[in-house]
């Protein structure tokens, strides 16, 4: 008898995962990947994550992109960016390694001068994120 409430109990709680996995799955599909808690602390995740998908745009900072309106595309935006003076606020770096504080990339992001993207600020952990990167050097990883 009690072998018996013992598979009982186990079965009821294997419905009881299974019945929650749907619901788990359907909460992620509504994630967007920009937007996680995905920490962007290299430059490469920075552009996969971030540019990518929110800046490199055509007509935004794609490929038809000029120096005003700064090119983020693979391959371009870690030259354009790092230890680059600004070309509409010139007086501050575009990424300036080590401090983030006074970087052009992050007074955009928190609409401190101009806000970027123009659709609307990011969350603070993705800019946070960025920040972390500028702080820990910048680095081209």
């Amino acid at each position: 008898m009690l072998h018996s409430k013992y598979i009982l109990s186990v079965i009821c709680l294997l419905f009881f995962i299974v019945g929650c996995a749907d619901h788990i799955v359907s909460e992620c599909d509504e994630c967007n990947p920009v937007e996680s808690d995905v920490k962007l602390n290299t430059f490469s995740g920075i552009q996969t994550k971030l540019f990518d998908t929110t800046c490199a745009l055509s007509g935004c900072h794609g490929s038809n992109a000029t120096q005003a309106n700064l090119l983020l595309t693979p391959g371009n935006s870690y030259s354009a960016l790092v230890n680059q003076q600004g070309s509409i606020f010139s007086q501050f770096l575009r990424v300036k390694p080590g401090d983030s504080e006074n970087s052009l990339l992050i007074k955009v992001l928190k609409g401190e001068l101009s806000q970027m993207p123009p659709t609307g600020k990011l969350s603070d952990s993705i800019i946070d994120s960025v920040a972390m990167w500028i702080d820990n050097g910048a680095i081209n990883n």
